[in-house]
């Protein structure tokens, strides 16, 4: 069973295998990419309107 599990780093050998690794780096880096694109959603959205009573927002008229 583990003769073909070279992708995988030998601590996590006992509970993945080839195809399983490559899913869970999939997942994984899915999972970054939506953080990151939902922290700059964030940022942006805090930019021209803060959710903070009484903070400016940086975009004057805002």
């Amino acid at each position: 069973m583990y003769d073909d599990d070279d992708l995988v780093p030998p601590k996590w050998r006992s509970l993945f295998n080839n195809q399983d690794w490559l899913i869970h780096e999939i997942v994984v880096k899915s999972w970054y990419g939506f953080m990151i694109i939902a922290l700059v959603a964030h940022i942006l959205v805090f930019i021209t309107a803060p959710w903070f009573p009484g903070l400016p927002g940086i975009i004057q008229g805002s």
